[in-house]
């Protein structure tokens, strides 16, 4: 069963469970409610499992954290979206790579997704969203115009053929152009994650390209994101729309220093 397909049915007094990478959502219907548990496993081994989403055996141990929301009596069914999370993220290459003057190189970024959960009523109705995998808080760019980002543990490939396809993941092809006169040292950059779609593509889920164009080290860097889905693989359509519309050319710093936070 496609788990981000929609329309998923919630019988009255039945526990649901569904497992998308390390990301655990229980899910119980009771009068004009809704009751989610959200739980992640500490084990990264899970990372790369998913189990459809099913009723547990009324033997099953429910989870002791739940949240209610009041949805009628006609919010018995529910989808769940993929959304890109709601900072920008950090990411090295497997190898750092020097981009001389005037020429470009390709990355592939797989960024975990977070899963929206939405009652199909009338009109869409948006319960919560949790992240498939929890990510370190990271500060990029100096003390007065940086901002809080997440660190992601994989890092950016080369080639796509590499990564394993993961359906809690989205590939977003980064594309970064020297358009300085002198070389540029690619060691981590930054993706302003939260302009992008995520397409669903026949083998994994997709974002739209970014064009990052490096102007200096002291300068903003052009960051152009294209309006339609990646030619990789054939891409059925978007599954998860953008947290912001970007109606223009980005200028963002996404080359730059960093500094690891903790307790945030």
């Amino acid at each position: 069963m496609d788990i981000w397909a929609s329309g998923m049915s919630l019988d009255l007094n039945k526990l649901y469970r569904t497992q998308i990478g390390p990301l655990i959502l229980w899910l119980k219907r009771h009068f004009d409610e809704i009751h989610i548990a959200v739980e992640h496993c500490e084990d990264e081994t899970f990372e790369s499992e998913t189990v459809a989403f099913s009723p547990e055996d009324e033997t099953c141990k429910e989870p002791e954290d739940w949240k209610r929301w009041v949805v009628g009596e006609n919010g018995n069914t529910i989808s769940f979206l993929p959304i890109m999370p709601d900072r920008p993220v950090v990411v090295r290459p497997e190898v750092p790579v020097i981009i001389p003057e005037g020429h470009e190189a390709l990355f592939f970024v797989s960024i975990p997704v977070w899963v929206k959960i939405v009652v199909n009523d009338k009109k869409e109705l948006v319960l919560c969203e949790a992240p498939s995998v929890v990510l370190s808080n990271i500060w990029f760019g100096d003390t007065m115009s940086g901002e809080l980002c997440y660190s992601l543990r994989t890092k950016a490939r080369r080639q796509i053929l590499d990564a394993e396809p993961k359906p809690h993941r989205a590939v977003c092809p980064v594309k970064i152009r020297n358009t300085t006169s002198s070389q540029l040292d690619i060691e981590r950059f930054c993706v302003h994650v939260e302009y992008l779609n995520i397409y669903k593509g026949t083998t994994r889920l997709w974002t739209n390209e970014v064009c990052i164009n490096f102007q200096g080290e002291d300068s903003a860097n052009k960051i152009h994101y294209t309006k339609k889905p990646p030619e990789y693989e054939t891409v059925e359509g978007i599954v998860g729309k953008a947290r912001t519309v970007l109606k223009k050319t980005l200028l963002k710093k996404s080359l730059g220093t960093f500094k690891l936070l903790t307790g945030i």
